[in-house]
């Protein structure tokens, strides 16, 4: 907004983790020097520690793009993952094999491709970013890891960066192993008040060219440094809201008056809103209601889905949407009732007499005599299912438009169904989403919809597998051609979306990104023309830079969803749908085009009908 203004080509104080802004202070020169030695050393494990903010991920974007072509890094941003997922996400990041579900295997793989880059004179690193999340069971995969070596050398260099948290993790006692293997640590600190003003400086000059384009008053950088304390990340904040302020006043000096005027409105954002009688009654029966569905819930074993956010809004929200469902018995305290034999319900009814549906090849498609009664037809199939029916019903005619396995007795037992786990054990990727039909349509995939059932104002499932102008095809009970009004009616706007990373990309890669995944990502970049002047030719193929954000940037706004640059699973969709080579099921037409790949998928359908028996089976042995 005030760039233009100021003579900035960029904000100076965005709070991406941009290597070009880095700034060296004493502390963070130690920390790069550590990284460095460890590199070059080989001396095993290396730890750096520090506060929220501190710029870890900006050192760590740096140290990595400025590392010379004899070595090789697997750079890990998202530590959600389980010990198999981190095998297979370093395996992808090298370029090796990465789809086995066996540990052996992996690690096979990864020991092969050590030993050939060791006798090439070339060094391979593992880097952890937010490690302070990461599970016992994977540090200790990670300890494993640092046992791959020769008599002479380690054949894998592992680094680990995190919150301070991080190191008390590493002194559990069941960590010892690991924690003996770290041979360099450092904990990355505040800055100064004098590297405070420095840092101001450092980035008002890149962003301007190395000009002076807006000056900070030594009352306001010390004003900054007792709101801040050092952190540059509250640095950026506070620099960004005065450089505001001083832009609607027209003010190229930026002193105490404004920037006490932005600390004021920070906190003032920070502080919760005032309530009144009336909001206290509306909060107080919303959680009364709120805890009256979930008792409901867990009497009735279904609260199968944790993560019900609007997801795609930040980078954030889109690496936590991978998190696993938990029983929904253990979440309560409150006693469950007795069943009463005489009244059969619903919480009584065995979920496994829900046999999963085989899909039919065709709809049925209204007359129109039916049209005038369509939708209070379209209530009463809604209202005749149950929660878990309805999903279980959605999630087995997604899996068959993919032509993959349908659900297995053990994946919905007891009401619980982690769409996250049904999806990764079949190479597929899950996304939830909040959005409209217009979306839908771009997305181009089957998608499941969570509807409203009009009468017990509860939640329902329905896949919808076609789109053809103002109607819809559905798949509830069976599948049914439903004028989209009568759809939008219901559907609440949150949708479960399975996809295909086809190339194995990855997501969420943005400025400073390096490696094999981004190689992926130019390919693809290159293969749709992201440029307006032809094909994408980055300067570093496993660099994301500025080019790369430009050309994700452009490929965005043709695609008319949010322009900020990142690689997420929406943009990621939309590159693959709009290339040939890669084969999905379509809204078009419902079917996979690439369905005959599966060899299992005729018998599968044949044995349809005796799904239910061979599950009841199953889930009494």
């Amino acid at each position: 907004m005030y760039e233009e203004f100021y003579g900035f080509r960029d904000n100076p104080f965005r709070l991406t983790p941009d290597p070009e802004y880095l700034f060296l202070s004493a502390n963070h020169q130690e920390a790069l020097g550590h990284l460095l030695f460890g590199i070059s050393e080989r001396s095993g494990v290396v730890v750096i520690t520090g506060e929220i903010g501190a710029g870890k991920t900006t050192l760590l974007r740096t140290f990595i793009r400025d590392l010379d072509a004899q070595t090789t890094v697997a750079y890990i941003f998202n530590p959600a993952l389980s010990a198999l997922e981190l095998l297979q996400t370093i395996n992808a990041d090298l370029g090796l094999p990465a789809t086995s579900p066996s540990k052996k295997e992996l690690i096979d793989e990864l020991n092969h491709f050590l030993l050939e880059e060791q006798a090439a004179g070339r060094r391979v690193a593992v880097i952890v970013d937010e490690a302070q999340d990461l599970e016992p069971s994977v540090l200790e995969q990670l300890r494993l890891l640092s046992n791959l070596e020769t008599e002479r050398v380690k054949l894998l260099q592992i680094i680990l960066v995190g919150q301070p948290q991080l190191k008390a993790t590493l002194a559990r006692p069941d960590l010892a192993q690991l924690d003996q293997r770290v041979t360099l640590r450092w904990h990355l600190g505040p800055l100064s008040a004098e590297e405070t003003g420095a840092y101001i400086r450092h980035r008002l000059r890149i962003a301007a060219a190395m000009r002076e384009a807006v000056h900070f008053s030594p009352a306001a950088r010390r004003l900054i440094y007792r709101f801040s304390h050092g952190i540059p990340r509250l640095i950026n904040v506070l620099c960004h809201r005065a450089l505001l302020i001083g832009f609607t006043r027209e003010e190229r000096e930026i002193g105490r008056k404004i920037t006490r005027q932005a600390i004021t409105e920070l906190r003032r954002d920070q502080r919760p809103p005032k309530r009144s009688l009336s909001w206290r009654f509306v909060t107080a029966t919303t959680l009364g209601v709120a805890s009256l569905l979930l008792v409901t819930g867990v009497l009735l074993g279904v609260l199968p889905f944790r993560d019900w956010r609007s997801g795609l809004s930040s980078a954030q929200k889109q690496a936590e949407t991978a998190s696993t469902t938990v029983p929904p018995r253990a979440q309560s305290q409150a006693p469950l009732p007795q069943p009463d034999p005489a009244k059969p319900s619903e919480a009584q009814a065995p979920l496994a007499a829900t046999a999963p549906p085989s899909v039919s090849p065709t709809a049925t498609v209204p007359t129109s005599h039916e049209e005038t009664t369509i939708a209070e037809m379209f209530q009463q199939h809604l209202q005749s299912l149950t929660l878990v029916d309805s999903a279980v019903h959605s999630i087995n005619g997604l899996l068959h438009a993919w032509g993959v396995n349908e659900l297995q007795a053990g994946e919905w037992k007891n009401g619980v169904l982690d769409f996250s786990a049904i999806a990764r054990t079949r190479q597929l990727e899950y996304q939830p989403l909040s959005n409209t039909l217009p979306l839908l349509s771009q997305l181009d995939l089957p998608v499941i919809l969570e509807l409203t059932a009009p009468t017990r104002q509860e939640t329902r499932f329905v896949l919808l597998l076609g789109l053809a102008g103002d109607q819809g095809r559905v798949l509830l009970d069976q599948e049914r051609v439903v004028p989209l009004s009568v759809l939008t009616e219901y559907w609440s706007g949150k949708t479960h979306v399975f996809w295909k990373d086809f190339e194995n990309v990855g997501f969420l890669l943005a400025m400073g990104s390096v490696g094999q995944n981004v190689k992926r990502l130019h390919t693809l970049l290159s293969k749709v023309g992201a440029p307006s002047d032809g094909k994408f030719l980055p300067a570093r193929p496993d660099t994301f830079s500025r080019q790369t954000e430009a050309a994700v940037v452009r490929f965005q706004k043709a695609k008319h969803i949010p322009s900020d640059g990142v690689v997420g699973p929406l943009t990621l969709v939309l590159l693959y749908n709009s290339l040939t080579d890669y084969p999905h099921p379509s809204l078009g037409t419902g079917e996979h085009s690439a369905a005959s790949e599966n060899p299992e998928r005729t018998g599968k359908v044949a044995r349809g009908k005796t799904a239910r028996k061979t599950l009841l089976a199953k889930e009494k042995t």
